[in-house]
């Protein structure tokens, strides 16, 4: 794997594990408030960051062998960069009072589309 791949796989692996973290201290702010806390925001807090667990690494790690077997940092740069962003989306969105909403939307459809993206160019090149 060329430098500028492992650099920008590096970036993406990077910014979506603080995501994580993020998601993660965002629960444990909410648990700690107690009895008295709201537990709708508790449960949504535990939504937005279980769903990240759930899709984010099995995505990073087809973003890794994408970049194993050759893809350009650009292509690393523009899968990993708008995962970032749609499970950002998801994130926020799955948090606010109204949901559905379109942040939740653009974030799960968004990864979802992503994830067809890493899967196809998976199996493309399995079978070139």
């Amino acid at each position: 794997m060329e430098t500028a791949q492992s650099s920008a796989l590096a970036l993406y692996v990077g910014l979506n594990l603080l995501l994580t973290l993020a998601l993660a201290i965002n629960v444990v702010r909410h648990r700690f408030k107690g009895e008295a806390a709201d537990q709708v925001a508790l449960e949504k807090a535990v939504r937005a960051h279980g769903n990240n667990t759930e899709y984010v690494p099995i995505i990073l790690i087809g973003l890794g062998l994408i970049a194993m077997t050759g893809a350009s940092a650009q292509t690393i740069s523009i899968l990993g960069g708008t995962l970032f962003v749609v499970r950002m989306c998801h994130a926020y969105g799955i948090q606010q009072a109204k949901t559905p909403n379109p942040f939740g939307l653009v974030g799960n459809i968004g990864t979802w589309l992503i994830m067809i993206c890493i899967a196809i160019t998976l199996i493309m090149t399995a079978l070139a």
